[in-house]
């Protein structure tokens, strides 16, 4: 059951950001503790365990939630947009996993942010304004270069504004984090299709 509660964090962190990116773009709100708490995976390179990855599961509860909803009882009113996302970053980190020079330019960019960050903030575990309009940068200036691009959907006048679109890059990086997470550990896209009950059973298991 290890390897599949090591799958379901990750796939939960995933999830979790793509709600997050949901709430944003809908109505321009998301709580603070689990913005930050997705944001800061990004800097967690190597972790003693997957769920070290998230500061323990407390970090990806709500994905855990909802992981647990979505493989229950799937809705597409509620759902849709929510997987839509996620499995738009998993295809997004694939193709990223086949450009090594891009992988190595924005771990060395995530290296740095962290390093300004800590300046700042210390070890606090939040992420202020400033580190997160520096990773919305990161994700412009290299995962957003390839096709096809993530579209995002919602409210025109919310999509405009500077800090909700340097959030919500922010957290497709962070999703991008989840997914290299996901195959790391074995995660394949099959397996939300012949291995729901698993996962279900495993983030249940988390919670």
């Amino acid at each position: 059951m290890i390897e599949w509660e090591q799958r379901a964090i990750a796939l939960a962190g995933l999830v979790q950001a793509s709600q997050l990116v949901v709430q944003l773009a809908r109505h321009g709100i998301v709580g603070q503790d689990t913005l930050s708490a997705s944001l800061a995976s990004i800097f967690v390179q190597n972790p003693g365990s997957v769920a070290d990855v998230f500061q323990g599961t407390r970090g990806i509860r709500t994905g855990l939630n909802l992981l647990t909803e979505m493989l229950t009882s799937f809705d597409a009113g509620r759902h849709g947009e929510i997987l839509g996302y996620s499995m738009a970053v998993i295809n997004l980190e694939r193709k990223l996993a086949a450009q090594p020079a891009m992988l190595r330019e924005i771990g060395a960019l995530v290296a740095s942010a962290d390093e300004q960050r800590m300046r700042r903030d210390g070890q606090d575990g939040m992420v202020d304004e400033e580190t997160i309009a520096r990773l919305a940068e990161i994700y412009h200036a290299t995962l957003s270069r390839i096709e096809p691009r993530i579209k995002i959907q919602g409210d025109p006048a919310r999509l405009k504004r500077t800090e909700t679109v340097n959030k919500i890059r922010a957290l497709l990086l962070a999703g991008v984090r989840s997914a290299v997470l996901w195959h790391q550990v074995g995660g394949r896209r099959w397996h939300l299709l012949l291995s729901r009950r698993k996962l279900r059973d495993a983030a249940r298991n988390l919670l």
